[in-house]
């Protein structure tokens, strides 16, 4: 069925602008096919939008030049409904704030020498927030012997660890308990026999002990 002028009428009006009303029996594929509101020409304007009530649905179709309709918004129809995306950019941002910290943790000067058997005496000085140091007794190859911890008491640490075998290259490794992260690592030291003293009298050296080394 061809267009019939009587069933368009005005919906609202405003700034230039119409929004029409169409009543018909035919389909809505009929209604969206080119020319088919041309007579309507005179009435109408590009960029008015008309609501078709077909016998299949209802949309709205937007006025475009040349006698043509726009893409139709389906609004009812015998099939599935219509369904609108939506997307939305969400601005975010994180603010930091930091307050920096010193942390450190200083060896006492290790003894010179260390006889067999007897204990390794280990001390730390501790700056920061450090409430607890872990101390490790390193072999010369890397490998742990022995651990220890300490509480943090006026800024000062420090354990006993048992003397190893005779041997150089020794290190002790101290760690903030809470942060195994920050630690720091004793110089090489050795276990060993101390050096002694001789002494000559009367043709004999003399140790530092009173022992007694004949020369031949």
């Amino acid at each position: 069925m061809p267009f019939i002028a009587t069933n368009l009428t005005v919906l609202s009006a405003a700034n230039g602008f119409t929004l029409w009303h169409y009543r018909t029996t035919d389909s809505r594929a009929e209604t969206e096919a080119p020319g088919y509101f041309a007579p309507a020409a005179e009435r109408a304007r590009v960029g008015d939008i008309i609501m078709v009530q077909a016998n299949d649905g209802t949309t709205m179709l937007s006025l475009r030049y040349g006698n043509l309709t726009g893409g139709p918004v389906v609004l009812d129809a015998s099939g599935t409904p219509p369904t609108i995306q939506r997307s939305a950019n969400f601005p975010f941002s994180l603010t930091l704030t930091a307050n920096p910290e010193a942390r450190a943790i200083i060896f006492d000067s290790l003894p010179n020498a260390i006889e067999p058997g007897a204990s390794i005496p280990v001390a730390v000085t501790t700056l920061g927030n450090i409430s607890n140091v872990t101390f490790q007794l390193r072999s010369p190859s890397g490998t742990v012997l022995a651990t220890l911890s300490s509480a943090v008491v006026n800024r000062r640490a420090g354990v006993l660890f048992p003397a190893q075998s005779t041997g150089g290259g020794y290190r002790i490794r101290a760690n903030n308990t809470a942060d195994t992260s920050h630690a720091t690592l004793s110089p090489p030291f050795a276990i060993g026999s101390p050096p002694r003293l001789l002494n000559e009298e009367g043709g004999i050296f003399l140790l530092e002990q009173g022992g007694q080394l004949l020369l031949l």
